[in-house]
């Protein structure tokens, strides 16, 4: 039996009419008659972090909205709706409506106010909403002064808190009476919301996800890597663009078809007073426990080294290409793609002063860039800063 679509009440309209209203440009946003290839570099920057908070406004009151659905008819009936009457998908409309349901049974509503002021985004909201109710957890006031300072990437990468003395407490409670740090409470916490799916996906391709935990999924984000490189030199891997190869990579890591070498970098600083390793990290600044690096270690090739402050050690001269020495020390100091911090066993070592323009295949003139962004830098002449500290930044073009 077909249902029919229920009748859109007229308050209804007229708050979507004023909704959409409230986004028409002010005199600060885009004005329909300008040439956008006019506009200055800075002013279509400008212009764009402008529409982006008005963006993040409408979805805070589109979750609201949606929230006050969830609290009447459920999560399930709710995605249901939105799937039959705006035409959206269901894995967006599922996990909208999870969004909606986890703000409204926490009453994150100043994570609500945020999202309406424009001061965080939609993915910052999904981090809250998924990390700051678990255990040991920061809050959510202190979730959103990192969100409002950094992308959500960075801010879903750390979420464990270490500032309150509660927290201690507790956690010196729980290593004493399991024997386990943080961080292993951690590991196994995600150990245990792993999951997996493989699924017929509407367009007739097969779509595979995965949820791992921090180590597994970089060792197995490194084989992939190592594979890929694989692919890459076979007779066409030249003409597969690095989706298709990393597909490919995937297939024959899973078939058993190859078996790839792949280093899981892990760092930890030696100290001299008390002559034990300190802060064991990978090399994205990811924290291990002392168990962690000795399960870890137990197998491994231990690279002991010595970097200057401003990393000039390791220098090559004239070879053209990184050696693998060189790209473990660029993972520790860049810590993954200068510009969008993808994981480095993903990153090219670039030349800062171009090895055409003989440019030394030495630590400071070289820089961790991912595909994407390195093909992007050619293509568009970004500049690099280096600090004084010697870890290089992408500069944004003038004009």
């Amino acid at each position: 039996m077909l249902l029919d679509a229920p009748p859109v009440h007229p308050d209804a309209i007229a708050l979507l009419a004023a909704t959409a209203g409230e986004a028409q440009p002010d005199g600060n946003g885009v004005d329909d008659g300008v040439d956008l290839g006019m506009l200055k570099h800075g002013d279509l920057v400008d212009e764009l972090v402008d529409l982006v908070a008005e963006r993040a406004r409408l979805e805070g009151r589109y979750v609201a909205l949606l929230g006050e659905l969830v609290s009447r008819d459920g999560a399930q009936s709710a995605a249901w709706q939105l799937r039959e009457y705006t035409r959206m998908n269901s894995a967006q409309a599922r996990s909208e409506a999870r969004l909606a349901e986890a703000l409204v049974e926490h009453e994150f509503t100043d994570t609500l106010d945020a999202l309406s002021a424009g001061e965080i985004q939609i993915s910052h909201a999904k981090v809250i909403a998924r990390e700051s109710p678990k255990k040991h957890r920061r809050d959510e006031e202190e979730f959103l002064e990192l969100c409002r300072a950094y992308p959500s990437d960075v801010v879903a990468r750390h979420t464990l808190a270490y500032e309150s003395l509660q927290v201690f407490a507790d956690l010196d409670a729980e290593a004493a009476a399991n024997d386990h740090t943080p961080v292993d409470a951690e590991l196994a916490l995600q150990r245990e919301e792993r999951r997996c799916s493989m699924f017929l996906g509407d367009d007739g391709m097969w779509h595979l996800r995965a949820d791992l935990d921090f180590i597994s999924g970089r060792e197995i984000s490194q084989q992939i890597a190592a594979a890929e490189r694989a692919v890459r030199q076979r007779d066409d891997g030249g003409d597969l663009t690095y989706p298709q190869r990393n597909a490919d990579a995937l297939c024959e890591l899973i078939l058993g078809r190859q078996k790839p070498q792949a280093s899981l970098v892990i760092v930890a600083d030696y100290n001299t007073v008390s002559g034990r390793l300190d802060n064991p990290r990978l090399d994205d600044g990811t924290p291990l426990s002392a168990r962690q690096l000795a399960e870890l270690a137990a197998d491994a090739k231990v690279l002991p080294a010595m970097f200057k402050a401003d990393w000039s050690e390791l220098a090559l001269g004239r070879a053209r290409s990184a050696s693998e020495a060189q790209r473990i020390v660029l993972a520790i100091r860049d810590g993954g793609c200068i510009a969008c911090a993808t994981h480095t066993e993903h990153c090219h070592a670039h030349h800062i002063d171009h090895y055409e323009d003989d440019g030394l295949t030495e630590i400071p003139n070289l820089a961790m860039l991912c595909v994407p962004c390195h093909l992007d830098h050619h293509q568009r002449h970004w500049a690099i800063d280096t600090p004084p500290d010697g870890t290089p930044r992408r500069a944004p073009p003038c004009g």
